[in-house]
């Protein structure tokens, strides 16, 4: 990803009968099931542990606050694109489109000129 992360997408509701059983216990795990194998047993008994550790669940704590920040943020910039490629559809004026931003999104006159700058077309 962009922001340097790894995402792995697992398939936790196919029939895998091409899976080794071991994976499959494994998918199952993750799907909320409880199969018997020792490797899931140890995989559940450290998920207990780190559960109970107050530093990983305070990084995971702020990571999600993160994340829902940065959604937020997402769909905010969204309308804002949304408003000024509207404005600029219908010929309003950087001014109007500007108060849009403003009202619509309740941001600043200074937040609402950057995102004319980075989402506005360029007249040449």
């Amino acid at each position: 990803m962009d922001d340097g992360t790894t995402k792995i997408f697992l398939n936790t509701d196919s029939d895998m009968d091409d899976v080794r059983e071991s994976l499959r216990a494994f998918l199952d795990y993750v799907a909320g099931k409880k199969p018997e194998d020792d490797f899931v047993n140890k995989l559940e008994e450290a998920v207990k542990e780190a559960r109970k550790n107050r530093k990983w669940r305070h990084e995971y704590m702020t990571l999600l606050m993160r994340d829902q920040e940065n959604i937020e943020r997402g769909k905010i910039e969204g309308k804002a694109e949304e408003i000024i490629e509207t404005g600029q559809e219908y010929d309003m004026s950087e001014k109007a489109i500007l108060e849009r931003l403003q009202r619509k999104l309740d941001v600043s006159l200074q937040t609402a000129m950057e995102y004319l700058e980075r989402f506005g077309k360029q007249t040449v």
